[in-house]
């Protein structure tokens, strides 16, 4: 599933209130054993194990549909990491003002052509929402690769190395359609509902989707979808 720039996605429902209206932006756009659930994340992000667990049928699934189905694989650690991303730097809103970073051609460019290279067993792409003030509203938008830390980039590229801190997140594994295709069940992932019901407080500081697998053929692709909880 290397980045080729042409798989494109859509942003997820960040509420019901916002489903709608992200969905048809965004549809603009063209196209092991389990994991242990309370482990921190130490290298990479386990997208190997992940992707063979769901495929593997070795998840219990929370909820599912015909076409979709969703893991709950509960609180991740993860140390401090380093993304090579495309930021919109300033705040910008859910919605259109997000499609220029979503279109991921230059960066893959870049990273073939300044030979960058992705950290081992992460995903192929990271979406990283950083809430100005609470969830749903301004945020700095990041999409980008996992990194080895220590790597070097000319800082007149246009991109960005970022370091995210330590966190810890609420974790739920998507594997269906996006909201753009047909037989969606991502609008049911209500991931802060679901923190809330285990009693998980969500910061409201960062949301990030993590895109493990890519099937365009049968619609099937591996999301995992986080929120930083306290």
């Amino acid at each position: 599933m290397g980045g080729t720039g042409s798989h494109k996605r859509r942003a997820g429902d960040h509420t019901g209130r916002a489903y709608g209206l992200v969905a048809t932006v965004f549809a603009l756009l063209a196209g092991c054993e389990q994991p242990d659930t309370g482990a921190v994340q130490t290298s990479g992000m386990e997208t190997a194990r992940i992707v063979s667990a769901v495929r593997g049928g070795l998840l219990e699934p929370v909820e599912q549909g015909e076409h979709f189905a969703i893991y709950d694989v509960g609180v991740k650690e993860y140390p401090a990491t380093t993304f090579l991303v495309q930021s919109s730097g300033q705040p910008i809103n859910l919605g259109e003002e997000m499609l220029p970073y979503m279109d991921t051609a230059n960066l893959w460019n870049f990273v073939r052509t300044a030979d960058v290279k992705p950290r081992d067993d992460t995903p192929t792409e990271v979406y990283l929402y950083n809430w100005i003030d609470s969830a749903q509203g301004p945020m700095v938008f990041d999409v980008g690769v996992v990194v080895e830390d220590g790597t070097e980039i000319d800082p007149a590229s246009g991109f960005e190395l970022k370091r995210y801190p330590a966190m810890t997140f609420a974790s739920l594994i998507y594997e269906g359609p996006f909201p753009h295709e047909p037989n969606s069940g991502w609008q049911k992932l209500r991931w802060e509902e679901r923190a809330e019901e285990k009693g998980l407080v969500y910061t409201q500081r960062l949301y990030r989707e993590l895109y493990h697998a890519f099937d365009h053929q049968t619609q099937q692709h591996i999301t995992e979808v986080q929120i930083e909880i306290r």
